[in-house]
């Protein structure tokens, strides 16, 4: 058993010593950027000739918080904006909501989590999915990413319920 053992191990050991180790080099003997990096982790990447450029992620991608308690498109819908819409002041919002006594909010949100808006609305019926369109006035001085939520207030501890976020891009 014990030369079973032997014979399954040495041939592995003889391959890790043969790669030479954890030691990442290029073709002409340089360290490989992994290795760099592995040296010395605060450093960034560079990037390679003719690597593609990295890109800025999109920050309607991102401008959104975790959604608290999302909707479903049986209690909200809404028809306008659409994701990434550009908006001007104020914001038209329509859709269809089933909320309780008809009464719900549209809070607009920016990155950092920010109120830059915050709305009462109503649609036109309760407890039923009914249409709603309300006008939410904003001021914003420059082009800003922002999450509009659809939402309702929870009757028990006033908490956000039935969310629905969608990014836009407000306008000055």
């Amino acid at each position: 058993m014990k030369t079973l053992l032997a014979l399954l191990i040495l041939p592995a050991l003889v391959l890790l010593f043969a790669c030479g180790g954890d030691d990442e080099t290029t073709g002409d003997g340089t360290p490989a950027a992994s290795a760099t990096r592995a040296a010395n982790p605060t450093q960034k990447p560079t990037q390679d000739v003719g690597d593609e450029p990295t890109e800025t992620p999109d920050p309607l991608t991102t401008v959104c918080a975790e959604n608290p308690d999302p909707a479903t498109d049986e209690v909200v819908q809404v028809d306008e904006p659409l994701t990434g819409d550009p908006v001007t002041s104020p914001v038209q919002v329509r859709g269809k909501v089933a909320a309780f006594e008809a009464t719900f909010k549209i809070t607009i949100f920016d990155a950092d989590g920010a109120t830059i808006a915050d709305v009462t609305a109503m649609s036109q019926e309760g407890q039923t999915l009914a249409p709603f369109e309300v006008e939410v006035p904003f001021s914003v001085t420059q082009e800003t990413p922002a999450c509009l939520w659809v939402y309702e207030a929870s009757a028990r501890d006033g908490l956000p319920i039935h969310v629905l976020q969608i990014p836009v891009m407000l306008q000055p």
